[in-house]
């Protein structure tokens, strides 16, 4: 590596330790699932003292989430876009240190580098590799949020084009993408389509831009490259790696963090969401495409199962699971293994929810068997028997009483019925009832 000059990009790598779904740290014997190996860009701030080659040097690390390429798009399309980002001061030793990829020196920047990727090709086939293999080759380095940069920016050469009449987006409808037909764009911007529906057949109508995902690259399927389902794929496991690592590296826990996390890994739904979708389109125009195609589709089952797992959203993980499990692929043992992690999650939770509901139990018993609660259910008996003095009263000397009261020996209305119908159940059942109201709470606040 060259020396390190104040003001230089560079690549920092540290371990991150990885909670896992059930909110512990993981204990598995094996480094790789307790920790991960992340790497991100920094500015390099200080050098080590005059003479030390190797010492400790201040960086200005970037934040994690990604950003758009400098001469790339302007958004992405599926990963999520914070507006709020920063960076954070730290201090590394300099064999942690590395230089940027050539590439990077010249689309971000720093290391002598500068000016544009060099692409001699003008193809945007020849782009939309160039830009997938950087990707590939920054998640091997652990740099997941460049890697995400990349990706977007291959989607973006092929994908954002939605005005073109004939072909085919993937959008979004009653909750599910699917594929639907261009026929015609209204001047208000109306989108004349034919979905195409998974059992194969066709339904007309209107839909509004905001409804599209991405746009279907017939160039793709008519050569069998299925580049965008494999981009698509790439891209969401390394959203899944950053909603693991992402406020992980000793900063303090925040509502911000948490949320940044979820929109990962709802991202990471839809892009899986939509690689299963293209996959299922090709096989259902091209019978011969299957054999290639359907290991992709195992494995974006696989991926948008974990992000469902990690979302708390057990059935659809299940559901996906059971699907990949079904089908004498190569990935079955990883769908059994996820299998056997969602199942543990859920023993998990049962008994956390297990053990809240005896302490709540248990709390209820001891306010009820107090003093002080004995003595709320005396007041209680207290207000209802001047509620039964009062509407006595009134019948007495009021004309205007409806005649089916007067007839009360009691002097009872229909609300002090019910009233003290609810008071005497509340006594019998008043531990019942305050340990279903207390579970009730207790759950949501443990969701």
């Amino acid at each position: 590596m060259t020396p390190l000059v104040v003001g230089n990009t560079v690549r920092i790598s540290c371990k991150v330790s990885v909670v896992s779904s059930n909110g512990r740290k993981t204990t598995s014997n094996n480094d790789e699932y307790s920790t991960r190996i992340l790497s991100r860009r920094a500015i390099v701030a200080t050098l080590p003292e005059e003479g030390n080659a190797n010492g400790i040097c201040s960086l200005v690390q970037d934040d994690l989430a990604p950003r758009p390429l400098v001469h790339g798009t302007r958004k992405f399309l599926v990963a999520p876009m914070f507006t709020s980002v920063g960076m954070e001061e730290c201090e590394m030793d300099t064999s942690d240190v590395r230089e940027l990829l050539p590439f990077e020196q010249a689309e971000f920047g720093g290391g002598g580098g500068g000016g544009n990727v060099d692409l001699q090709d003008d193809s945007i086939l020849s782009r939309v590799e160039q830009y997938k293999g950087y990707g590939d080759e920054l998640l091997r380095l652990g740099d997941y949020t460049c890697a995400i940069s990349y990706y977007e920016a291959a989607l973006g050469l092929v994908s954002s084009k939605f005005d073109n009449v004939g072909g085919s987006l993937l959008i979004r409808r009653n909750g599910h993408s699917v594929i639907a037909e261009v026929d015609c764009i209204d001047d208000d911007g109306t989108y004349d389509v034919t979905y195409i529906l998974p059992n194969g057949e066709t339904e007309e109508g209107t839909m509004k831009q905001t409804d599209i995902l991405m746009a279907v690259w017939p160039y793709d399927q008519r050569q069998e490259l299925f580049l965008q389902p494999r981009i698509l794929l790439n891209l969401c496991r390394c959203l899944l790696r950053l909603a693991e690592v992402d406020g992980c590296i000793g900063e303090k826990s925040s509502a911000s963090k948490k949320d940044r996390k979820e929109k990962y890994r709802q991202a990471a739904v839809l892009g899986c969401s939509c690689a299963i979708t293209l996959c299922e389109h090709y096989i259902a125009d091209n019978s011969a495409a299957e054999q290639s195609v359907s290991s992709l589709l195992e494995k974006a089952r696989i991926v948008r199962a974990r992000a469902f797992l990690d979302l708390g959203k057990m059935p659809n993980a299940t559901k996906d699971a059971k699907k990949v499990l079904q089908l004498n692929s190569s990935s079955q043992r990883e769908a059994q293994k996820l299998l056997t992690e969602i199942n543990a999650v859920q023993a998990y939770k049962k008994a956390v929810d297990k053990r809240l509901s005896k302490e709540v139990c248990r709390w209820v018993q001891t306010a009820t068997s107090s003093t002080s609660g004995a003595a709320a259910m005396n007041k209680m008996s207290d207000l209802v028997s001047d509620h039964e003095n009062n509407t006595q009263k009134k019948v007495t000397f009021s004309p205007t009483i409806n005649s089916e009261v007067a007839k009360d020996p009691r002097g009872d209305s229909d609300n002090t019925v019910i009233l003290k119908w609810f008071i005497e159940f509340s006594k019998k059942c008043y531990l019942e009832i305050v340990c279903c109201i207390a579970f009730i709470v207790a759950m949501f606040v443990v969701r």
